[in-house]
């Protein structure tokens, strides 16, 4: 009789503890959120680009048109905590032509007739220096996976010449004919051949600097750039648009 007292006492006891104790607690594994995508153009980023480029004069001077030259550069690149805007130093060498070949002149107005002459030609070593101010607009903000993005600068630098075009001589013989006794005479003109860059620029100068580009990002380290800059030394016929094209890496 007493077993079966402690028996059942020992079996509501355990239901009682079942009861108050609920229903056993489930593991439930909460899976993390997603890592945010990458970001192509970022704040505080430090680039470096390589480029090649090709200059060509559009001021309003005889010669200007006629001076084009090619080379390549690098630029050093900052963009500050807000992205949208950095500093940029830029430095580019350029082999420029002065646009020599044959033109007609009339060496002394009134006693010769027009005459070809060559030279004034040949090529000068430049060198361009520019300090920018940068603003970008990173398209894939409005539109995801476009890692594109337009900018545009304005700065101010230099313009370096190197030697070449001068002391070359050129020279012409033409007839002169006296029309009141029809005797004629060769004679010969010597000069000396100036490259245009040279006629143009006189030496070194001070330049301003503006234009904008466009930079696509493989990777948000690796980037293809084109941009087109317009350069004013001083005076229209000193102007020059310059073009160039290239890579950056960014870090």
């Amino acid at each position: 009789m007493k077993k079966i007292v402690v028996l059942t006492v020992l079996a509501l006891a355990s239901q009682a503890v079942a009861i108050f104790a609920g229903e056993p607690e489930s593991k439930q594994v909460v899976a993390p959120p997603p890592p945010p995508p990458p970001e192509f153009f970022r704040a505080n980023e430090f680039d470096i680009g390589a480029f090649g480029t090709y200059a060509t004069g559009i001021g309003s001077g005889n010669n200007a048109g006629k001076l084009h030259g090619w080379g390549g550069g690098m630029d050093f690149t900052y963009w500050f905590p807000w992205k949208y805007a950095g500093v940029r130093f830029q430095g580019t060498g350029l082999s420029i032509s002065g646009g020599g070949g044959s033109r007609t002149v009339t060496l002394f107005p009134g006693l010769t007739e027009p005459v070809t002459v060559k030279g004034g030609g040949g090529s000068v070593p430049a060198g361009i220096i520019t300090s920018d101010f940068l603003l970008r607009y990173p398209l894939d903000e409005v539109w995801p996976g476009v890692h594109l993005a337009p900018y545009m600068y304005v700065g101010f630098g230099g313009i370096l010449l190197g030697g070449g075009g001068e002391g070359r001589t050129v020279s012409q013989t033409f007839t002169v004919t006296n029309d009141a006794t029809g005797q004629t005479r060769d004679v010969t003109v010597t000069g000396r051949g100036v490259n245009r860059l040279r006629n143009n620029f006189g030496t070194d100068r001070v330049l301003g600097h503006v234009g904008g580009g466009l930079e696509y990002r493989f990777t948000p380290h690796i980037g293809l750039f084109g941009e087109v800059g317009f350069d004013f030394p001083n005076g229209a016929s000193n102007n020059f648009l310059q073009t160039n094209f290239g890579l950056r890496y960014a870090f």
